[in-house]
């Protein structure tokens, strides 16, 4: 019901624009449509600021208080840890369940020498692993009872994605707020169509500004993904992301306006809406989706990470070389926690399965903005010297 209403009324609102672009209005109460739209659009822009930063206060993170913990929560793998710490699935929470399995017996490592690590089956996938679990150890072990460890990329890669989904909605729903996320979709995709929407239709940013307007809502996923490791996890790479990010959109953001600069009200008001967008991207992701449960699980895993580093780290990075075995019960939730990469990197087979997908998107989103921009711009360069030598002729 509520998605309906919002529905609707963007639809309205839409609408009366349009008729305000179509109707001299000017002719009856001699303000001109523009001028209307301006101090609606004010209007819109200043309730959307109130509505944000209202949101934002109800739901802004708290502290999260940490529970000393010596294993992680019951019936969690280091998939499930990751996931829940940062709603993401990164390679490194898949990579960590072969530690994971050999730890629980059911499969078994062996490093022949420094370049080949082989992993043999011990036993099948049960009952006691969870679907994407069975999935993955089924898929590795699908044509032989040992296979080595830099063969697994191409083993799974074909079920990656599939993997990734059932780790989400393993947990998903058992530890996320869908409200809060769903009110933060809409606040985020709301404000980015609306800069799209008056970049094209208003100012002279063509397609331009959609390729940008697009390209700015993907770096807000970015924001979220990245934000959530910056707060629970606190990693320098990450910050150093999340201002990358910060720059990218300013970068496309000052590209956008240069691209759709019409009058000074149009100009104006892009620049509100897009100050605004930067305001979302940067809340939105800072605001607690966590449920109840998923904030008990939160402080937990917290709880663990702190005395992994304050007890267990240094013990972890001198021994661990010399007996691994010992510490596969702590080495995937160390890992996946950021707490310690010893010996375990070389286990990161997923890594290449990212890499490559990573690699395969930027390309294919930079080169559809590179043509759709600067082929734009060709256009308008064009037409620019293709008038000026009409005018010569027509001088000569």
């Amino acid at each position: 019901m509520k998605k309906n209403l919002i529905t609707i009324s963007i639809a309205f609102i839409i609408l009366v624009i349009i008729a305000l672009c179509i109707f001299p209005l000017e002719n009856y109460i001699g303000i001109s449509s523009q001028s209307v739209i301006f101090i609606i659009g004010a209007v819109l822009c200043s309730a959307y600021l109130i509505g944000l930063i209202v949101f934002f206060i109800l739901n802004k993170r708290k502290a999260v208080v940490k529970i000393v913990e010596f294993n992680a929560p019951d019936n969690m793998t280091p998939a499930d840890a990751g996931y829940v710490i940062d709603k993401k699935v990164d390679d490194r929470d898949i990579s960590a369940l072969l530690i994971y399995w050999a730890d629980r017996e059911y499969l078994e490592v062996s490093e022949v020498d420094k370049k080949t690590i082989m992993l043999k089956k011990i036993k099948e996938a049960d009952d006691k692993m969870k679907d994407y679990e069975k999935t993955m150890f089924n898929s590795i072990f699908r044509t032989a009872n040992e296979v080595n460890l830099k063969d697994l990329p191409n083993l799974i890669k074909p079920i990656a994605t599939n993997i990734k989904t059932q780790i989400r909605n393993e947990n998903h729903k058992k530890y996320f707020s869908s409200k809060v996320e769903s009110a933060s979709m809409w606040f985020t995709l709301g404000i980015t169509l609306t800069l799209i929407f008056l970049s094209y239709f208003f100012g002279n940013g063509g397609t331009p500004s959609i390729i940008l307007g697009i390209l700015i809502f993907l770096i807000s996923t970015f924001f979220s993904s990245v934000a959530n490791k910056v707060y629970l996890q606190k990693k320098l790479k990450m910050i150093v992301l999340y201002i990358i990010g910060v720059v990218l959109f300013l970068i496309l953001a000052a590209l956008n306006i240069v691209f759709s600069i019409n009058n000074l009200y149009v100009t104006i008001f892009i620049a509100i809406v897009t100050l605004l967008c930067l305001l979302t991207y940067i809340l939105c992701p800072f605001m607690e989706y966590h449920n109840k449960e998923g904030k008990i699980v939160i402080g937990q895993l917290l709880g663990l990470k702190e005395y992994l580093e304050l007890a267990e780290k240094e013990r972890i990075d001198v021994l661990i070389n010399e007996n691994p075995k010992h510490f596969y019960d702590v080495i995937p939730f160390a890992y996946v926690l950021n707490v310690s990469n010893k010996w375990i990197e070389k286990y990161n087979f997923a890594k290449t399965i990212s890499k490559k997908e990573r690699h395969e998107l930027v390309l294919a989103i930079g080169m559809l903005a590179t043509i759709l921009i600067f082929g734009e711009g060709a256009s308008i360069f064009g037409g620019l010297f293709s008038s000026s030598s009409k005018k010569k002729k027509k001088k000569a």
